[in-house]
Parts: structure tokens; sequence; C-alpha cells
């Protein structure tokens, strides 16, 4: 989250830079401000795409402890608990959708009913 922020602050020195650049009729500082937007562009992306990686591994962590220990309710929650931070991760106004809760219950689903068929 703070590595966004920093992105958002570059891009609002970015914006600034451009201002100054027309002030002095300099194109040079006009194409330093550019650089410095799309710079920061591509901080923010990098940094979105990293916090969606963190939040994958987390539930793919939690879906492992799940598969290990099936019938523990607590793992269960937890699981379900990733799922939907990844899944609202994915949404830029960070709400579930009933299609993201339909994929969380079947992947726990499929975890859960893994171990009954092993032991079939």
């Amino acid at each position: 989250m703070l590595s966004i922020f920093g992105g958002f602050i570059l891009l609002l020195t970015s914006f600034y830079v451009l201002y100054l650049g027309a002030e002095i009729g300099n194109s040079l500082v006009s194409f330093l401000g550019i650089l410095l937007a799309g710079g920061a562009a591509l901080w923010i992306a990098v940094s979105r795409m990293k916090q969606g990686i963190k939040y994958l591994e987390n539930y793919k962590a939690a879906l492992r402890a799940l598969e290990a220990n099936p019938q523990d309710e607590g793992l269960r929650e937890k699981a379900y608990r990733a799922g939907l931070e990844f899944y609202k991760s994915k949404r830029d106004n960070r709400k579930i959708l009933p299609p993201d809760e339909f994929a969380i219950q079947n992947d726990l689903l499929r975890v859960i009913t893994k171990d009954h068929k092993k032991t079939k």
C-alpha cells in the first residue's frame, strides 16, 4: 500500500513539473514531467501486481493448509477469508460478485472432497 502511495506522490510531482515546464516555456522540463508521469504509472501498476500476487499466495497457502487437514473449521474459515481478499483485490470497487463467491466455494469444496476421494 505504501508503494502505491509513493507512486501517486511521484505522479503529483510530475504534474507540477509539467506545469513548471509550461510556465517557463522549457520543453525539456515538460519532457521530464512526461517521463516522471510514465514512471509513476509504471510504479503504480507494478505495485498493484505485487499486491495481487501476495493475495494469491496467501489464498493458495490457506488452501494447502486446508488440504492437509480438511476437517478443521478454523482452516476452512481462514481459506474462505483469504479467498475473499484475493477476489476483492481483483475488483476496483473491492466488492465480491456472485461468480467470485461461487469460485471460492468451488475451491473449498474441491480441496475438502479431494481427501474423501483418497480414502474411498
